[in-house]
């Protein structure tokens, strides 16, 4: 059974400026700089009626990955991460990791808040490896709980720099 986790961010932006961040290209740069790790890059981007879709390959050192998740790796981590953000506000990411059989997948919703803005991810992982799946999507789990964190900050530096 995958593992299920929710990662909230309140930013002081409203949340048409945290959107129009998110899917600017100079944006993704400069995030993918300070914490895509090992040889970041935008793979691809397309804008399509109003929807926007941008792969990301973000890298993490193998001694900073968790055992469980060593032990399957022969090197470091590659993630392969692709987003969806729709005019609404909404959108979708699915993530996955070559070497490892399965993948993150899940749903953004940015929304104005009292403060600026609210932004939702809600997010599944599933790793399909008898006995030892569940331990490893957990672990994973964390981990992209903490990068989601630090790009939320990143993104309120990011646009107080520019605002």
């Amino acid at each position: 059974m995958p593992s299920r986790m929710e990662h909230r961010a309140s930013l002081t932006t409203p949340a048409d400026t945290v959107h129009a961040a998110l899917v600017d290209p100079a944006y993704l740069e400069d995030r993918l700089q300070a914490l895509g790790g090992t040889n970041a890059s935008i793979v691809d981007r397309a804008e399509q009626g109003g929807e926007v879709t941008y792969r990301v390959r973000q890298g993490l050192a193998a001694e900073h990955l968790p055992s469980a998740v060593r032990s399957l790796l022969k090197g470091d981590l590659v993630v392969d991460r692709t987003e969806t953000w729709r005019t609404d506000k909404t959108g979708t990411v699915k993530a996955t990791i070559p070497g490892v059989p399965g993948e993150i997948s899940g749903r953004m919703r940015l929304s104005d808040s009292d403060k600026g803005t609210d932004w939702v991810t809600s997010l599944e992982v599933r790793v399909s490896i008898p006995l030892v799946g569940g331990k490893i999507e957990r672990s994973i789990g964390e981990q992209v709980v903490k990068l989601l964190a630090n790009e939320a900050a990143f993104t309120e530096k990011w646009l107080a720099s520019r605002g």
